[in-house]
């Protein structure tokens, strides 16, 4: 009988007769081809046409996970305000001001490690953009970027 094409992948004709049949095609298939993209990988991580920042570009996913832990020491009185508003009302602009702060924080904070580590930071992120955002197989690009970073911020 046939076998079922995986969700996600459908056959694909123009595979050549000398190949084998693939497993999850159906009879006479002899390749599958993914209609679902893989994920993008970052081209040139740190490398980009602008800077992070409020008139820049938002930090992207590595970035912001290669910065988190700082970021959450670092930003902790500001986070904290906008989750004590946030707790206090749900109207969505009466914690603007405290919004702010923390994208001020957060922006100010990118600036930094972009002039006193960016070289250990572009390859923290460089290697959780590798690592599909695990940070537990970037621990010591990791240990290397924030001991950098609080020996030249303290």
């Amino acid at each position: 009988g046939h076998e079922p094409v995986l969700p996600g992948e459908q056959c694909c004709p123009l595979a050549a007769a000398a190949v084998p049949p693939h497993p999850a095609a159906p009879h006479g298939c002899r390749a599958v081809r993914r209609s679902i993209p893989r994920r993008r990988r970052m081209v040139n991580v740190g490398g980009s046409v602008s800077e992070v920042g409020p008139s820049g570009r938002p930090p992207s996913s590595q970035e912001l996970y290669a910065a988190g832990r700082v970021i959450g020491y670092k930003c902790f009185d500001q986070n904290y305000d906008f989750m004590k508003c946030k707790a206090k009302d749900d109207n969505p602009t009466a914690c603007v001001s405290e919004g702010d702060a923390v994208h001020g924080c957060v922006y100010g904070l990118f600036k930094q490690i972009s002039s006193t580590t960016k070289k250990e930071f572009d390859a923290l992120a460089k290697c959780l953009d590798n690592e599909d955002l695990q940070p537990h197989m970037c621990k010591a690009k990791q240990a290397a970027f924030e001991s950098t970073f609080y020996a030249k911020t303290s």
